[in-house]
């Protein structure tokens, strides 16, 4: 698919959405994880962006956080045979009862 709008066009689109309330910054979920004590700044974690190998990379790095005494959580998406593949705890899938609630 061919993009119909140059870069400049796309920008001026953005910025004609301020009018109408839109917000192009962070600032407002800044205050809102202040409200909320700033929870993300407790939590140990990792996150794995990019096109390929994302899964393979948290299953090793769940791998080796499990095996060197950590608690670990993983969600991954998709699943190859059963849909609680997509939710990890300590390198085992997430029990039925805990899946169905």
């Amino acid at each position: 698919m061919k993009c119909q709008m140059t870069q400049t066009q796309a920008f001026k689109f953005l910025e004609s959405r301020i009018a109408l309330g839109w917000k192009l910054e962070l600032e407002t979920m800044r205050r809102l994880l202040a409200e909320l004590g700033n929870p993300h700044e407790r939590l140990d974690h990792i996150h794995i962006a990019g096109t390929n190998g994302k899964g393979s990379v948290a299953a090793m790095m769940e791998s080796v956080l499990t095996a060197s005494g950590y608690r670990t959580g993983l969600y991954t998406s998709p699943h190859l045979w059963d849909v609680r593949e997509r939710i990890r705890l300590n390198g085992k899938m997430i029990p039925v009862p805990d899946f169905v609630r």
